[in-house]
């Protein structure tokens, strides 16, 4: 969905940390969306780094359950953004 809102604005990149600077940039430094937002996509972004490659990586229940709920806001938010 952040790849969607970046193709709308003409940000072509294929590194998500460069999409991610663009996004807090160009949108919560400007403003235009809530600091909360730069939060859940950056602990998004480590925690799949961290599954990816850390040696061991666990997860417990009510993390993942508050992640899930902090990632459907976001894609709710940046959806809107795009439709508007």
């Amino acid at each position: 969905m952040l790849s969607a809102l970046a193709v709308q604005y003409d940000f072509h990149t294929s590194k998500h940390q460069q999409l991610i600077g663009w996004f807090n940039k160009n949108f919560v430094k400007e403003g235009k969306i809530a600091p909360k937002y730069t939060k859940i996509i950056n602990d998004a972004y480590e925690n799949r780094s961290s599954g990816d490659y850390g040696v061991f990586v666990s997860f417990a229940k009510d993390d993942v359950a508050e992640m899930l709920m902090d990632m459907k806001d976001f894609l709710t938010r940046i959806e809107q953004y795009i439709l508007s």
